[in-house]
């Protein structure tokens, strides 16, 4: 009797230490077929057009992009995961706490850097300033060529058809539609109320058109293009912004002003002599009260911005 329970015991044990076993490779396969998932779908990859016609296969899902270009804004916004960018200088306000882990790759790039930073997509936003550098920068990772100097709708639909991300642009482009919509609509304009930006830079003043700041305040729910505007600077393909002297001034001013000033001692002493100039005083936009100077960070259409644009614009308007 006692040998026979003895060996159910051991039968028992044995029974037992089997099923661990079974339940011991089930989790490996288990956690391994996981990890080859992953890594399945790490690597794959999607084709995709790029703007010079170029057919190039990307990664479907990037994990490490370095983005060459001043937007980074529109990357961070979209909790795009970017290792490296050119950072700016002074940064603006809007990126306070925003850029922490992102490496600074010089400009112009530092290849050496980038490479340390073993990306696995290159999006290089000054393709057209320097032709051989997506050459050099393919050697590291792939690397498309992009355009940052499209308005914001269009710019960011891009990163959309890269990332894979249509449904999450299409959202943020209807949220700040609305933001956009709300706004004006509290400005009550007029039918074919129109405005200005000047730029100031140094000693030279620019008209610009409808790209950075520009992109908010024209459109279909914003203000009116002065004619001038149009003609010399939106329908002039290639064309964002144009040097003018103060005697063309008249020309090109609209109902409203928008004065923006780079921030450095010149540019700033040159657009107060400008605001106090003769010709300046005659022009109608003045003589009413509507000019409003802008500092030069303001001077975008990024999409980390925006949020606070929207409730800038009728600040710096309700201070006139």
């Amino acid at each position: 009797m006692k040998k026979h329970r003895e060996k159910q015991i051991i039968l028992w044990v044995g029974s037992f230490l089997l099923l661990l076993i079974i339940s011991a490779c089930s989790t490996s396969n288990a956690n391994s077929n996981k990890s080859n998932e992953q890594e399945e779908e790490s690597e794959k990859t999607v084709q995709y057009t790029t703007i010079t016609g170029e057919q190039v296969e990307i990664p479907a899902d990037p994990k490490r992009v370095v983005y060459i270009g001043q937007t980074v804004g529109d990357f961070l916004a979209m909790d795009i995961p970017i290792v490296g960018n050119n950072l700016p200088k002074d940064s603006p306000s809007y990126y306070e706490g925003k850029l922490e882990g992102i490496v600074d790759i010089g400009n112009p790039a530092d290849l050496e850097t980038i490479l340390t930073l073993k990306p696995d997509l290159i999006i290089n936003g000054y393709y057209k300033a320097d032709p051989n550098l997506n050459e050099e920068l393919s050697k590291i990772a792939t690397t498309i060529p992009f355009n940052p100097a499209l308005p914001y709708t269009e710019r960011v639909k891009e990163m959309g058809n890269i990332l894979g991300k249509q449904e999450e642009v299409a959202q943020l482009l209807a949220k700040f539609e609305t933001k956009s919509k709300e706004m004006f609509d509290k400005f009550q304009l007029t039918e074919g109320e129109t405005v200005t930006v000047f730029y100031q830079l140094g000693k030279t003043l620019y008209v610009m058109g409808d790209r950075s700041l520009g992109a908010i305040i024209y459109g279909k729910n914003g203000f009116a293009v002065p004619p001038a505007v149009q003609k010399n600077i939106i329908d002039v393909e290639g064309v964002s912004f144009l040097e003018v002297s103060e005697e063309v001034l008249p020309e090109f001013a609209g109902d409203h002003l928008f004065v923006i000033v780079q921030e450095d001692s010149e540019s700033e002493a040159e657009a107060d002599r400008l605001l106090q100039s003769p010709i300046w005083g005659t022009l109608p936009a003045v003589k009413k009260g509507k000019v409003y100077v802008v500092p030069n960070e303001w001077n975008t259409d990024n999409l980390l911005a925006l949020e606070q644009l929207f409730q800038k614009l009728p600040e710096w308007m309700r201070k006139q």
